[in-house]
C-alpha cells in the first residue's frame, strides 16, 4: 500500500467514525429522554394513588366521627326505649330529660354481615338479652354465643317503622301486651304488631329541652250505627 493510499484510508475511517460518535449522541439523548419519562409517569402514578388514599382515609375518618344517636319509639302509644334513670333496668317513657336524655339515646354499631349493637349513650353499656333469654338489660360487652345475645338487625315492617331481630333465635323486641315490661317475641299480632313495631328518631333533628312529638294517633273505625228498633244497621 502506497503512502497516499494508507492516507486514503485513515481519512475515510476518521469520518466513519465521526458519523458514528454523531449518530450515537442522538440515540443517547432519546434513551436518555424515554426514561426521563418514564420516571415522570410513574411519579405522576404514584402521585395520585398517594392522592387517592389520602382522600379515603380523610373520608373514612369523617364517617367514622359521626356519631347519630337516636330515640327508639314504640308505634303504641309513642313511648321511647328507656334505661331506668339510667340503670339496666330497661323499659318505656314518654320523653325523658334525666342526664339530658342520655338513658333513652341509642346509637347502632356495626358488627358485621347487617347485625348490629345498640350502645345507650350513658355509659356506653349496650342493650342485651340476658345469657339469650328474654329478659332484656344492659351489658358492657357480652361474648356469650359469641356476642349474639346482644346483636340486632332492622327488619322492614313498612314506611319508617321497624322490627328489631335478635340474632339468637330471632326473636324480636316487644313491649308486652304494649305495656313497659320489654322481653323478647317470636312474633307479635297484639294491635296488629305495635307493640313491637319501632322507629328511629335522630337526636340532633330536635330542639334542645323538646321532646320528640308522638306518633299520629291509628284511625278508629266508628262502629255500625243501631236501626230505631235497636238492631244494629249492617
Amino acid at each position: 500500500m502506497t503512502r497516499r493510499t494508507e492516507l486514503q484510508t485513515k481519512v475515510v475511517n476518521a469520518s466513519i467514525s465521526n458519523k458514528a460518535i454523531d449518530f450515537a449522541v442522538p440515540c443517547e439523548s432519546i434513551v436518555s429522554q424515554a426514561r426521563s419519562t418514564r420516571f415522570s409517569t410513574r411519579a405522576v402514578a404514584l402521585g395520585l394513588v398517594i392522592v387517592g388514599l389520602v382522600g379515603q382515609l380523610f373520608i373514612a375518618k369523617d364517617s367514622a366521627g359521626q356519631e347519630h344517636y337516636y330515640r327508639i319509639q314504640l308505634q303504641h302509644g309513642g313511648q321511647y326505649l328507656d334505661a331506668n334513670h339510667c340503670s339496666p333496668e330497661i323499659g318505656l317513657n314518654p320523653g325523658s330529660d334525666w342526664e339530658d336524655g342520655a338513658c333513652q339515646l341509642w346509637r347502632f354499631v356495626p358488627a358485621g354481615d347487617g347485625w348490629f349493637r345498640i350502645q345507650l349513650k350513658h355509659g356506653g353499656q349496650y342493650l342485651d338479652a340476658d345469657h339469650c333469654g328474654t329478659r332484656i338489660s344492659l351489658n358492657p360487652g357480652s361474648d356469650w354465643e359469641n356476642g349474639a345475645c346482644q346483636l340486632w338487625r332492622l327488619i322492614p315492617a313498612g314506611g319508617e317503622w321497624r322490627r328489631l331481630q335478635l340474632k339468637h333465635g330471632g326473636q324480636y323486641l316487644d313491649a308486652d301486651h304494649c305495656g313497659p315490661r320489654i322481653s323478647l317475641n317470636p312474633g307479635s299480632t297484639w294491635e296488629n304488631g305495635a307493640c313491637e313495631l319501632w322507629r328511629l328518631v335522630r337526636a340532633d333533628s330536635l330542639v334542645p329541652n323538646q321532646r320528640p312529638a308522638p306518633p299520629p294517633p291509628r284511625p278508629r273505625v266508628r262502629p255500625p250505627a243501631p236501626s230505631p228498633e235497636g238492631v244494629p244497621i249492617d
